[in-house]
């Protein structure tokens, strides 16, 4: 049996990732949507969501790229982190000064998100920083407080690049713990090789090859090179037998 969930990363991040991601939802492909809840559209996002209440809605934890809910040591003057994923890693990796005031930053973007009235559903994180040692740590006992479900974990099969395996590496890593809190994950996650680039013949592709068990796609509609011909995705998923789902929880892989 092969069930795939459909994500569309950084809701709320702009008003034409916004509309992508309800184009998206409403063609019958799109199954759930990561919030940025910093970012400046936030607020549009959440009306979208409301009219769509069969839209499962997560949280994007955004510790880099992106706006802080307050002015701290992670942040500049405007409250913005670094740009840099790989910096922003090295930084929480080896300044300790920085947890404290991590831990305050990750239980304000769940406290945010439940204030929108968005149940808890799962998390991930932009850029997957949510993978990150010494933020999963804060992260998680966080997480289960809030009643959180499940996690994004990022196993790609055929991605053989360094990053790639990092990623592997750090959800292998990351599987005891979410198993020990009963936190859900799927078997193997997809757009990591081709993020940023993904188009209706990339998305065919990795549809076409999908693997048994629960997979989960995730794209950034509104900052793809175009827009994704759903119709013709939503055909292929019927041709191969492939069952949509949102991520209430999936079944936990092992």
């Amino acid at each position: 049996m092969k069930h795939l969930i459909v994500t569309g990363d950084d809701f709320g991040r702009s008003h034409e990732v916004n509309e992508a991601i309800e184009r998206a939802y409403g063609a019958g492909f799109l199954t759930q949507a990561s919030l940025m809840v910093n970012e400046p559209c936030v607020e549009e996002a959440a009306r979208i969501a409301a009219r769509h209440p069969a839209l499962c809605v997560g949280l994007h934890l955004t510790l880099c790229d992106g706006r802080a809910s307050s002015v701290s040591k992670l942040t500049n003057a405007a409250g913005e982190f670094c740009a840099s994923p790989a910096r922003a890693g090295w930084r929480y990796a080896f300044r300790p000064s920085l947890v404290e005031p991590l831990q305050h930053e990750i239980r304000a973007q769940f406290d945010r998100f439940r204030s929108f009235g968005f149940a808890p559903t799962y998390w991930d994180g932009h850029a997957h920083l949510h993978l990150h040692p010494t933020i999963l740590r804060g992260t998680l006992p966080i997480a289960v407080e809030h009643r959180f479900r499940a996690m994004r974990l990022v196993r790609e099969p055929g991605s053989w690049a360094l990053l790639p395996q990092i990623f592997e590496r750090l959800s292998r890593s990351a599987i005891p713990a979410l198993q020990r809190h009963a936190i859900a994950f799927v078997d193997y996650t997809f757009g990591l090789r081709d993020t940023g680039r993904i188009t209706t013949e990339i998305a065919s592709r990795i549809l076409q090859n999908l693997p048994d068990g629960v997979s989960e796609f995730y794209f950034h509609p509104g900052a793809e090179p175009g827009e994704i011909d759903y119709a013709r995705l939503l055909s292929l998923l019927a041709d191969r037998e492939i069952t949509l789902r949102t991520s209430l929880p999936p079944p936990t892989a092992r």
